[in-house]
């Protein structure tokens, strides 16, 4: 098979991921429950970091949620894509195709990344002048490139819980713990360096961490590239442990004739 027929089959698995999502998420549940949830989640860590340290909090909690909100989407349901082929039984027929299966399933998670990205963007358009002014909206719509690397690490990140959660018979606690684990270590409601010396550089080994101080430096005016460069390498990292693990298991299931771990 040549380059273009991979090219191809790459992108017939988009069309279809762009398809599959439109009847699971039809525009009523997009505006009704998807887009209200990213909206009420900023909100409220936003108000919750008004009742614990005044303005300032508020601003810092309200920027953190705005990031944190793609996680919903690239680490809770992304996980999705490839959980329900196991589910289905249809993951073997993956694994014997032409093009290897982490390429495939990265391809389909791209919509979900749109959709984090997508929400973060509404939160940003209509909540940050209530919560932080118009001077802080402007700053933010500049710095939606670091958005994008954030959601690009938060793929990756969702990408590997969910390959790790392919065989477990717990998927849905997993990709939740995980998601809440960002949350609550990334800097997202309190800083980083809240946590002690040697956790706040633990974290740094995770997405989003990296990649809302980036956020963060830029709103202020403070150089921003190096963390950025770092939220870059973390990315790459998990998604080269996610690919890892699909290969791994890929020859387990192929030796076994199972997705089970034993």
């Amino acid at each position: 098979m040549t380059l273009s027929d991979r090219l191809h089959v790459l992108r017939v698995a988009a069309v279809l991921s762009w398809r599959e999502y439109r009847v699971q998420y039809p525009l009523k549940v997009l505006v009704l429950s998807v887009l209200p949830r990213a909206l009420l989640q900023v909100a409220f860590f936003a108000y919750l970091g008004y009742v614990a340290a005044g303005r300032d909090g508020r601003t810092f909690g309200f920027v953190g949620a705005a990031a944190q909100v793609i996680a919903v989407a690239t680490v809770v349901k992304g996980p999705d894509v490839l959980l329900d082929e196991r589910v289905l039984g249809t993951l073997d027929r993956h694994r014997l195709g032409v093009v290897p299966l982490p390429l495939t399933i990265a391809v389909r998670w791209w919509i979900y990344t749109v959709e984090g990205v997508f929400s973060a963007l509404v939160a940003i358009l209509v909540l940050a002048v209530p919560f932080g002014g118009s001077e802080l909206l402007v700053r933010l719509l500049a710095a939606m490139p670091l958005f994008l690397l954030v959601a690009a690490g938060l793929t990756a990140f969702g990408l590997a819980v969910g390959s790790f959660a392919l065989t477990q018979r717990a998927d849905v606690l997993l990709t939740n713990l995980a998601s809440y684990a960002l949350l609550v270590l990334c800097g997202v409601v309190a800083p980083v360096d809240a946590f002690g010396h040697w956790l706040s550089l633990v974290v740094r080994a995770l997405p989003l961490t990296n990649g809302l101080l980036a956020i963060r430096r830029a709103i202020a005016g403070d150089a921003w590239l190096p963390d950025a460069l770092l939220e870059l390498a973390v990315a790459a990292a998990w998604a080269l442990a996610a690919a890892a693990l699909l290969v791994w298991q890929e020859r387990h299931a192929r030796s076994s004739g199972s997705d089970d771990r034993y």
